[in-house]
C-alpha cells in the first residue's frame, strides 16, 4: 500500500488557521490535504517536511501563508503547483483567483518567477522575505516577475544577509506604500532609479552611511515620506 493510501489526516477539515512550528516528525504535506477551509497557514522550522502529497485545494481560501526554516520545503514548491493547476484548469474551481493577501517566505529566488507572481497578483498586498542568506541580487527575470505584483503595498526584507542590492525596479511598484529593510548589512546603496513615489513609510536598520545620506536627500524631495532607522 502506497504512502498516499495510508496517510491519516490529524486535523479536522473545518480548520481555518494552522500554525506548525519545530515539528520534526511531520514529513509530508499530505497530512494537511483535507484542510481546504484554511485561511491562515504557518509552517516554521519543520525541517523534514516535504511537498509530497500537497493538495492545491488547500490554497483556495488561503489569505495568509508563511513558510520558513523548512529545509526541504519552500512556499514556492506549493505555489508552483497551485499555479500549474490553475493554468490547466485541474482540481481548482473554474475561474479560480488567488485570495492570498500576505506571504512570508525565506526563498526569494524560488518565489520570484512569472507563474507564481501572476497567480498572486490579484490580492497580494504584503510580501516578507525572511532570513534568505543565499540571495545576492535579482536577475532580470526575477525583476520582471516582481513587477507582476501590482497589488503590493508592503514589502519587507528581514535579515537577508547575502543580499547586496535591493530590486532595481522598485520605483515601478506604483502601489507600494511601506518598505522595510532590516538586518541586510551587505546592501550598500539604493536602486539607481530610487524608490516609488507612492512610498509613505521606510524602515531601515543595518545600513551604510551612504544609504542614509541618500534617504535624507530623498526625504527633502518627498515630504510625505516617513523614515525610521529602527
Amino acid at each position: 500500500m502506497g504512502e498516499s493510501e495510508t496517510i491519516i489526516c490529524p486535523f479536522p477539515a473545518s480548520l481555518r488557521e494552522l500554525d506548525v512550528c519545530l515539528e520534526t516528525s511531520m514529513k509530508s504535506m499530505g497530512l494537511l490535504s483535507n484542510l481546504t477551509s484554511l485561511t491562515t497557514l504557518k509552517l516554521r522550522d519543520c525541517c523534514n517536511l516535504t511537498v509530497d502529497g500537497f493538495n492545491p485545494l488547500i490554497a483556495v481560501n488561503l489569505v495568509q501563508l508563511q513558510v520558513c526554516g523548512c529545509n526541504t520545503l519552500a512556499a514556492a514548491d506549493m505555489l508552483s503547483e497551485v499555479a500549474s493547476h490553475s493554468q490547466r484548469a485541474k482540481l481548482l474551481p473554474a475561474g479560480y483567483i488567488s485570495r492570498l493577501e500576505k506571504l512570508s517566505v525565506d526563498d526569494i529566488c524560488g518565489l520570484l518567477v512569472a507563474p507564481i507572481c501572476s497567480l498572486l497578483a490579484p490580492a497580494l498586498h504584503t510580501l516578507e522575505f525572511l532570513f534568505d542568506e543565499s540571495m545576492e541580487s535579482l536577475t532580470e527575470e526575477q525583476e520582471k516577475a516582481l513587477q507582476l505584483l501590482t497589488s503590493l503595498q508592503n514589502l519587507s526584507f528581514y535579515y537577508c544577509k547575502g543580499l547586496q542590492s535591493l530590486p532595481q525596479g522598485l520605483h515601478c511598484l506604483s502601489s507600494l506604500k511601506e518598505l522595510s529593510v532590516i538586518g541586510c548589512e551587505e546592501i550598500q546603496s539604493l536602486p539607481k532609479e530610487g524608490l516609488p513615489l507612492s512610498l509613505r513609510t521606510l524602515y531601515m536598520r543595518g545600513h551604510s552611511a551612504e544609504i542614509e545620506e541618500k534617504i535624507e536627500k530623498m526625504k527633502r524631495s518627498n515630504p510625505d515620506l516617513s523614515v525610521s532607522y529602527c
